[in-house]
């Protein structure tokens, strides 16, 4: 079956890529996915988090379909370093929390860095706000996607507005 992200960008004349590099990999083994995939590797235990320390962002429809394939596999991230562009969008998926030490980056969905039409602006500023808290939503709706260069935002703030903060060192 053909992915959501995947068949809303097929109608795109390009898929969108942030700016600053590549995310974490991570496919289900043999082709499964969710809870079938989840039982093999863990033995029907929640998968330990995985700890995001430097990740520069990538594909954000890319991002999204992995989100949505770790949310129903139970799978969470413990955010503990830089975490920029299309990484961000970790910080909504269920479970997951971020060190207050942390540096979050947001900036335009472009391609390769180049302005979008505003349509596609428009629909993958949605697609990436739509991964956020509320407040952080609101904002990155209202300013950050806006912004040509990246501006940042540290661990505590993000905990100020909400963001669920790690407790395991």
């Amino acid at each position: 079956m053909t992915d959501f992200f995947a068949r809303l960008r097929a109608g795109r004349r390009f898929a969108l890529v942030m700016a600053f590099g590549a995310g974490l990999g991570g496919a289900a083994p043999f082709g499964l996915s969710g809870a079938a995939a989840q039982d093999l590797v863990t033995g029907g235990q929640p998968p330990a988090p995985i700890i995001v320390r430097n990740d520069l962002g990538g594909d954000v429809g890319a991002f999204a379909n992995r989100i949505r394939a770790m949310a129903a596999a139970g799978q969470t991230v413990e955010i503990r370093g830089a975490c920029y562009s299309a990484c961000t969008m970790y910080l909504g998926l269920p479970g997951s929390c971020i060190n207050r030490n942390s540096q979050f980056g947001f900036h335009r969905p472009s391609y390769f860095g180049l302005a979008l039409a505003p349509e596609e602006f428009d629909f993958w500023s949605r697609v990436i706000a739509a991964h956020y808290p509320p407040a952080l939503r609101d904002w990155y709706l209202r300013e950050g996607r806006y912004s040509v260069g990246l501006r940042t935002i540290s661990g505590a703030q993000l905990i100020d507005l909400g963001v669920p903060e790690c407790h395991r060192a």
